[in-house]
């Protein structure tokens, strides 16, 4: 029996160019993101949550069986970021979604312009002033933030000192019932900022949702640091 090749495939252009799989694998990024965005682009809004009910639904239990084993203890998901041509202020406008002229843009605009693009697993804002249906870990959860003005010390424990802004968010479940909390830390430097991005979720929340929710902290705040520099630089 003959032995199998071992696969190849190369890709040209009438031009005689080669096409890398590298390259080929980008133009699939792009066309993904484009057709995801057409999609969430069309279901904007209760489309898009009732899609979704049932899965936030069986969401809401998982997450809080985790809630109730936890016991009130937490453990930590981090991401940490360098970024130059940026302040942490020009960041932190930016994300907001204030313009210069201090005036809200609104909701629309944030979530399909700056939202939606950011994580392919960004579905809709939430029913709140504030908040976003997003997969954490493997199920999907619709979550209320509040900005928290006096950061829990436990919270604060994680913490460096070295950076001297922080900024803290309480997320909660549809029911009223705390989630997890939300800790940004920066840091400026000369030529920009170092920014910790961290949750605190539930120590009994399993290794694979913590390091899922790693990578998609990574592609997300990737995406808001590169959206703002543009947005600032034209």
């Amino acid at each position: 029996m003959a032995s199998r090749s071992a696969f190849s495939l190369q890709c040209s252009l009438p031009n005689g160019r080669n096409v890398s799989n590298s390259e080929i694998d980008a133009w699939e990024l792009k066309v993904a993101r484009r057709g995801l965005q057409n999609l969430k682009t069309l279901l904007e809004g209760q489309p898009m949550l009732d899609l979704l009910a049932k899965q936030i639904e069986e969401g809401d239990a998982y997450f809080k069986d985790i809630i109730a084993r936890s016991n009130g203890q937490f453990k930590e998901s981090r991401v940490d970021f360098s970024a130059n041509g940026i302040t942490s202020s020009q960041f932190l406008e930016w994300f907001t979604g204030v313009d210069a002229s201090g005036k809200s843009v609104g909701t629309r605009h944030p979530y399909l312009d700056n939202m939606a693009p950011a994580h392919p697993e960004h579905y809709s804002l939430g029913p709140y002033p504030l908040g976003i249906v997003e997969n954490i870990g493997q199920h999907i959860c619709r979550v209320r933030i509040e900005i928290t003005a006096e950061i829990p010390d436990f919270v604060l424990e994680y913490g460096n000192s070295a950076y001297d802004k922080k900024l803290a968010v309480t997320c909660y479940l549809d029911d009223g019932t705390i989630f997890f909390y939300g800790f940004q830390e920066f840091q400026d430097r000369e030529n920009g900022f170092d920014f910790r991005m961290r949750i605190i979720f539930p120590v009994a929340s399993p290794q694979i949702l913590i390091d899922e929710h790693t990578e998609h902290l990574a592609i997300e705040f990737r995406s808001f640091i590169a959206a703002a520099y543009e947005s600032l630089h034209g």
